[in-house]
């Protein structure tokens, strides 16, 4: 009798085991693939994957060089886990300031680099409130980008916009975490389909706006 509650034992063992490794490789294959769908609007020349398997890319989009990059952002307590995407462009004009326009600023916004900046920034009339607006040195001309500002903080997932002098990056919240496995369960689950890839390349777009704005006019509107 003891041998077979000890051999039970193992073969339960074994089986738990096995669908957790199971389990464990269908989430990495998943978060793995969340930019897989990418490839349909920009050409991807350079993947990478943090630890817990989420992929960054480096491409081009429309002539344009583009990186994208996922982060699980899990660290504020009583608040569901969300899934932000960074895009970063680099700026055409190569010069001009920084700034850096963070709304609902929370002190484990640790992504941004507006906390080690001391310098505030007056915003013009109609941006975001509740936003916090440094910059580390001159800022950009504002009325340069007055109208792709709006354009972009009138959707309430963008996050973070960050103009420096070399890139600019845009900061969106594109995925939450499922409500009802995280209140009950304390377990982070998220949608695990690749993210729509007209989203993203609708946000690039914006964002390719603002680059050309900032370098003194838009010039290809149909890109």
């Amino acid at each position: 009798m003891p041998e077979l509650v000890v051999s039970l034992a193992i073969f339960f063992s074994v089986v738990l085991w096995w669908l957790y490794k199971k389990h464990d490789n269908q989430v990495s294959q998943s978060r793995a693939a969340l930019l897989s769908d990418c490839n349909k609007v920009m050409t991807i020349n350079e993947t990478h994957y943090d630890r817990a398997g989420y992929a960054a890319i480096k491409g081009d989009f429309s002539g344009s060089s583009i990186s994208l990059r996922l982060e699980v952002d899990n660290l504020t307590a009583r608040k569901i886990p969300v899934m932000w995407l960074h895009i970063a462009m680099p700026r055409e004009d190569k010069y001009g300031g920084s700034l850096d326009i963070l709304v609902r600023p929370q002190i484990n916004d640790v992504y941004s680099p507006s906390w080690n900046w001391n310098e505030t920034v007056t915003p013009l009339s109609g941006w975001p409130h509740h936003a916090r607006y440094m910059s580390n040195g001159a800022p950009p001309e504002l009325s340069k980008i007055d109208a792709d500002v709006r354009t972009l903080f009138a959707d309430e997932r963008t996050k973070e916009l960050v103009v420096t002098p070399e890139t600019v990056r845009l900061t969106y919240l594109i995925r939450q975490a499922d409500r009802g496995h995280y209140l009950l369960l304390r377990s982070i689950e998220f949608d695990q389909s690749p993210i729509d890839s007209d989203e993203i390349a609708a946000l690039t777009h914006q964002l390719r706006h603002l680059v050309s704005s900032l370098a003194g006019g838009y010039q290809n509107e149909s890109a």
